[in-house]
């Protein structure tokens, strides 16, 4: 199974909002202005869509639909995702499985909260 980044802004915007586990709900135009500062790109797993990658200024972040969880990150993509070599991101609670996949891919938990790549 090939999971790759696409550049259909649009469509990732719609995944991404649809696969967030908001803890209070907003409006698809509140996430949608939030986001205008974001590069967001859409996952894609053998042609369907499965979440959505956000980047910005080094920071990385995925929203990934319910049925793909736990599924999704391959090597390949995380790859993608962490290229920056000031990538660094957030594990959000209920997704503790993801540090030991990026502990894996030379990312470490820092004070700030945030994990980052070892240098």
């Amino acid at each position: 199974m090939a999971t790759d980044l696409t550049d259909d802004r649009e469509t990732a915007l719609k995944i991404g909002y649809a696969a967030t586990d908001w803890t209070q709900p907003i409006d698809y135009d509140v996430y949608e202005a939030a986001m205008r500062e974001w590069d967001v790109k859409l996952i894609v797993r053998d042609g369907e869509p499965i979440g959505a990658a956000y980047f910005r200024d080094g920071e990385v972040h995925a929203s990934i639909l319910p049925a793909w969880r736990r599924k999704w990150a391959t090597r390949g993509i995380l790859a993608q995702l962490f290229a920056a070599d000031n990538a660094f991101t957030r594990v959000a609670p209920g997704h503790e499985h993801m540090y030991a996949i990026l502990a894996r891919l030379g990312f470490a938990q820092c004070d700030d909260g945030t994990v980052a790549r070892i240098h």
